[in-house]
């Protein structure tokens, strides 16, 4: 039986998978990449991805840009709206090194949900990546199980596009989870994750319950890593990473690299290069030619001749 541990002298809860593990070579892990990604109209379709959300604002798309805005409008620091807004495009940006693809959304229909977007684990970078709502908590006050049962409801009501089976609610916020909490997600029917991600982006906490596993989140763990603090105060840092398998997942900027390289690779495939045709009215082809989805590629990756055959044919005649 596997068990969570949160830390020594916690009760396990056995409902919960993947232990934290001790100590790990430091390594730094805040990300640099930049916060807008690089998921074109085009990866989506060929990735089957659902599409982009609009932006909730026309005024800020990122951090850098939020910052400029509410400098500009002298929006008070210790506002609801600064310090949410704040920490949910650091969120946003702080779990792009794990391979989350996330937008802000907002609105009188978003149910609660702040973030939308994929999480490209490894063994799902070439099929449809697992569909993530996450609500952002900078609570100060004590998180109680009614923020499991609030997200439960959100998904419920997801938008066009995460309304699938490979959907997982995820809560984030910069306090532990509780006890209540705790319970509260072993005990869902829903696929639920929880992270504890600091005002500052750092991730100290993350749980999932045994229906988010049944996603195919086994080789998800969770390590613990130390690194220098301040030089001045010589203290040691501490935060935990999220690994696959035991090794580093890609972050997102490495997953974007692959999939463009799988694209390029895709359209030579076809062998279509001398009929001149861009890759969007390609992909319009094939999914005509083949309505319930692409045709199993050959060992090396290559289409068969004959289904490139089809598509070639079918182009002719467009």
């Amino acid at each position: 039986m596997r068990h969570l541990r949160l830390h020594q002298g916690l009760a396990a809860r056995d409902l919960f998978t993947k232990p934290l593990n001790s100590t790990s070579p430091c390594r730094r892990c805040f990300s640099q990449s930049r916060t807008h990604h690089g998921l074109t109209p085009f990866t989506r379709r060929i990735f089957k991805l659902p599409s982009a959300p609009p932006p909730p604002s026309q005024h800020h798309n990122d951090l850098t840009s939020f910052l400029s805005y509410a400098e500009r409008i002298s929006l008070p620091p210790t506002s609801t709206v600064y310090v949410g807004t704040h920490y949910e495009y650091t969120v946003l940006q702080s779990l792009r090194r794990y391979a989350l693809a996330l937008h802000r959304i907002g609105g009188r229909d978003d149910a609660g949900i702040d973030l939308v977007g994929t999480w490209h684990l490894p063994e799902r970078e070439r099929e449809r990546a697992l569909r993530v709502l996450v609500q952002c908590k900078a609570l100060k006050t004590k998180l109680g199980p009614n923020l499991v049962r609030e997200l439960e409801g959100a998904i419920r009501q997801a938008p066009v596009g995460w309304r699938t089976g490979q959907t997982a609610g995820v809560l984030v916020s910069p306090r532990e989870a509780t006890k209540g909490v705790r319970d509260a997600l072993a005990r869902s029917s829903y696929p639920l994750v929880w992270m504890m991600v600091e005002l500052d982006g750092t991730l100290k906490q993350a749980l999932w319950n045994a229906r988010a596993e049944e996603l195919g989140l086994g080789p998800l763990g969770v390590e613990t890593r130390y690194g220098a603090g301040a030089a001045e105060s010589g203290s040691v840092t501490k935060e935990v990473a999220l690994t696959w398998d035991g090794s580093d997942i890609p972050d997102m900027d490495q997953v974007e690299q692959s999939l463009l390289r799988y694209e390029d690779q895709w359209v030579k495939y076809w062998s279509v290069d001398s009929l001149k045709v861009d890759k969007e009215a390609l992909l319009d082809v094939v999914d005509r030619v083949f309505p319930d989805g692409p045709p199993e590629a050959q060992p090396d990756g290559s289409i068969s001749g004959v289904d490139q055959s089809k598509v070639l044919q079918a182009l002719l005649r467009s």
